[in-house]
């Protein structure tokens, strides 16, 4: 492949067109900043955008922990109380039962 890249190298004169200005010298520095320092950035502003609402919450967030118990989205914050279900096999209550 780089053989062939070369050989076409070669047979076909690469040059700036006439009438185009000159490309300007790259300052490493801004490459730098340009090809490293932007993705960086966005990779710490996605990691704090992820971590931050865990910690202001109080949440640990170290490796390990066990998992968060009775955590219910959307539900009653009072706890589970409400969530009874039927004390009896005939009673109306909790789920879906599936008839009419």
């Amino acid at each position: 492949m780089t053989i062939a890249a070369s050989t076409l190298a070669l047979v076909v004169p690469m040059d700036v067109p006439v009438g185009w200005p000159e490309a300007p010298d790259v300052n490493m520095v801004h490459a730098l900043l340009i090809f490293a320092g932007i993705p960086l950035l966005l990779i710490i502003l996605i990691t704090l955008a992820v971590y931050l609402p865990s910690i202001a919450r109080g949440e640990r967030i170290a490796p390990g922990q066990p998992p968060v118990e009775d955590q219910w989205l959307g539900g009653p914050r009072s706890g589970t109380a409400e969530l009874k279900g039927p004390e009896a096999q005939d009673a109306e209550a909790g789920g879906a039962s599936g008839r009419w």
